[in-house]
């Protein structure tokens, strides 16, 4: 085992994840962005870019009754295959490597939800730790909601979070490829901070309007964290939850 790599647990306390520092390393993002889609009784889910895979694994511990994760880097999805096999989740959930450019490998017109966190930005100063999970260095925005528009089945989901200076970027390409923009929820560090990501839920041939939600505020003024974060977090239940 190199030094790099840890075993770390997701939020639940009792699903464990493999993880290499020298990757990008799953944050809150993954976590409110496995928390926020509905997800119907026995989903068929795909997961694009899976990285390291705790979104797959938060929709598995969710009910989900087959997700799929892909990523082009073979080291991160022999990590979540390791995942897998000591969550004994191998009957529900699988890893395979895939460019998602190569987008006519996956399942057509065969899923219930499609879950993706996008490289964040283009252009600027990259990170070097996880900079292709970060910066648009290979695919791009339009490659995810390519993959998702060809994999979801009519009226299913495609869940995504972003920044805030990619929301018209995303708006466009939910037109262009079909995808209703149908809820959305802005998230803030705290309660006067701007929001610094957004997530959305598109409907694949879904009918014009849109469910704004309360913002979510991840912080209380003291620091900790808020209860609509606990709810996410699987720590509190909703009283409304927006599913």
């Amino acid at each position: 085992m190199t030094e790099t790599l840890r075993q770390d647990c997701l939020p639940d306390g009792v699903t464990t994840i493999w993880q290499d520092a020298k990757e990008f390393c799953f944050t809150t993002d993954a976590v409110f962005l496995a928390a926020f889609p509905y997800l119907v009784k026995k989903a068929k889910v795909l997961e694009l870019g899976c990285g390291t895979g705790a979104v797959s694994l938060l929709l598995a511990n969710r009910g989900a009754a087959h997700v799929l994760g892909v990523d082009i880097n073979p080291h991160v999805v022999e990590l979540l295959q390791r995942s897998i096999r000591d969550n004994h989740l191998e009957d529900r959930v699988e890893a395979k490597v895939l460019d998602l450019r190569d987008y006519k490998q996956l399942p057509c017109d065969a899923l219930d939800l499609v879950a993706a966190n996008p490289p964040y930005r283009i252009g600027g100063r990259q990170r070097q730790v996880g900079q292709a999970a970060c910066h648009e260095v290979g695919t791009t925005l339009e490659d995810f909601f390519r993959a998702a528009a060809y994999a979801l089945k009519t009226k299913g989901r495609f869940a995504l979070v972003q920044l805030p200076e990619r929301f018209t970027d995303a708006v466009k390409l939910g037109l262009q490829y079909h995808l209703e923009l149908k809820r959305l929820q802005w998230v803030h560090s705290y309660v006067d901070r701007p929001a610094w990501i957004f997530l959305a839920e598109f409907v694949k041939g879904g009918r014009p309007g849109l469910d704004v939600l309360p913002p979510l505020i991840m912080y209380n003024q003291d620091g900790s964290y808020s209860r609509q974060t606990l709810v996410y977090y699987g720590k509190e239940e909703a009283e409304e939850h927006g599913k």
